[in-house]
């Protein structure tokens, strides 16, 4: 019984965050400079013909429009008290066409950036590529399809290690390349769109990886005896339990882990190759590594930067990929699980919360719900089950632009209102929830507060069906 309630800290010096994408909340896409990605390319798309890839959802133009309001980011993660802010930088904004010459503009906002997290003591985490990838390099090469995009990349990253590495100590070289090779160059549900099936999907991955081989060799090498930082790589899961306690249904589920998390985990954590499930089922669908690539890729990470949360999990998790097994939400197992099958590696958990609908104001109760759930998840995974987290970054900071659900969802914990003009931040019940948390680094499911977000939240459940029940009957009277 001692161990279905907890009240503990976390451990000393623990990292607590939170992260916004740039094409998620970043907005100005057409100012300073910055040149297309394939995702304004994609948002912008008209409607198709019956049978194609459906148009893209609203576009992120202007967003959260943090282009323009760098300082009001800056003082919601002010008002939080957080240690680190995870954010990225658009590519196409620093390199319009993907290649040089480089963007003054770009450049200048991303300095700004930098100077002010470091007047207010706050640990940069920064993501060279979250998504949108330059549409000059998917014209010119066919995008992450290309053996080409690895050096590419890898020329973005030294331009970027240069101008701010100095002020930088944590890198994650790329965001869920599982989504971005599956889904943008596979299924094509994701930017560019390509619909090319499995073995163009599971080339983009091999050359994603490569990609992220080379720049971690190039900070390794180049950078890290002066600038000191770390680089690694943000993984996303889902969590998967077997149908039936049966030895087949638990293997089913090992079999959907690697071929989600351990598709990318495997060859960098571990021997630089893919997991023996997918290699015996895929045969030549699966591109080969050499013997001197294994050894390039293996170990090509500092720590295991983890994302989990409603961006895969029950959304871009095709159902094949279950392996008719059932999903679900347990961060604890899903850690548990990591530290096993990957050495106990140092684990950062780079993304993680879950989502309210579009129409919730600033009572998000369900979302501290949520919130509370995986955060006492994660303190139990580390007094527990002994699973080395050393910190917790909240999915986001403010509201955006959710990817292929437009703005039919929120994750943030700072309320923006898109249809206003200087799209002020107002704080959410969450930011209150999460400033406490933060001050006294500790985390407990067994006193008031948790039953009373679940108690409202169920009230304004039962509230909105009363109201529905009673317009009805009005109607019906009339």
């Amino acid at each position: 019984l001692a161990k279905l309630f907890l009240h503990d800290t976390f451990p000393d010096g623990f990292l607590w965050g939170a992260g916004s994408a740039a094409y998620q909340t970043e907005g100005g896409w057409r100012q300073g400079g910055k040149g297309a990605s394939v995702w304004d390319t994609f948002a912008h798309r008209p409607a198709t013909p019956p049978g194609s890839v459906p148009p893209g959802p609203a576009a992120g133009d202007v967003a959260s429009d943090s282009y323009n309001n760098l300082f009001r980011d800056a003082e919601g993660l002010r008002r939080l008290g957080v240690s680190h802010y995870r954010f990225s930088l658009a590519w196409a904004r620093l390199l319009p066409n993907g290649t040089a010459p480089l963007n003054p503009a770009g450049l200048a906002h991303y300095r700004r950036l930098l100077g002010r997290l470091r007047e207010l003591g706050v640990e940069p985490v920064v993501t060279l590529y979250h998504w949108d990838l330059p549409q000059g390099l998917q014209d010119a090469f066919g995008g992450w399809a290309s053996p080409v995009l690895p050096q590419l990349f890898c020329d973005y990253a030294e331009l970027c290690f240069r101008h701010f590495g100095g002020q930088v100590r944590y890198w994650l070289t790329m965001d869920n390349p599982y989504v971005v090779a599956w889904h943008g160059y596979g299924t094509g549900r994701l930017p560019p769109g390509v619909q090319g099936g499995p073995r163009l999907g599971y080339r983009a991955a091999h050359h994603l990886l490569q990609a992220h081989a080379k720049v971690w060799h190039l900070y390794n090498d180049h950078f890290r005896p002066t600038q000191r930082g770390k680089v690694s790589i943000a993984l996303s899961s889902h969590w998967i339990k077997p149908q039936h306690m049966t030895e087949k249904n638990i293997k089913e589920c090992q079999k959907s882990l690697d071929f989600v998390l351990g598709w990318f985990a495997k060859p960098i954590f571990i021997d630089g190759d893919y997991p023996e499930s997918m290699k015996s089922n895929l045969s030549s669908l699966l591109p080969e590594f050499s013997e001197v690539e294994k050894k390039y890729i293996k170990g090509t990470a500092d720590f295991f930067a983890l994302s989990f949360g409603a961006t895969l999990s029950f959304q871009l998790l095709d159902s094949h990929m279950k392996f008719q097994q059932l999903e679900s939400i347990s961060l604890r197992q899903l850690l548990y699980w990591i530290s096993s099958e990957y050495n106990n590696p140092q684990i950062f958990i780079v993304e993680n919360s879950w989502f309210v609908s579009g129409s919730t104001k600033r009572d998000d109760a369900k979302y501290i719900y949520y919130l509370k759930k995986f955060i006492m998840e994660t303190l139990k995974a580390i007094r527990y089950d002994g699973v080395n987290v050393f910190g917790y970054t909240v999915w986001s900071l403010l509201d955006g632009f959710e990817w292929h659900r437009g703005y039919s969802i929120r994750r943030g914990l700072f309320y923006v209102d898109f249809q206003s003009h200087d799209k002020k931040l107002m704080p959410k019940s969450s930011v209150l929830f999460y400033q406490k948390l933060i001050e006294k680094n500790e985390g407990s499911d067994a006193h008031l507060p948790w039953t009373c977000y679940v108690i409202n939240y169920w009230k304004s459940v039962l509230f909105k069906w009363k109201l529905i029940r009673a317009a009805k009957v009005y109607f019906q009277m009339t």
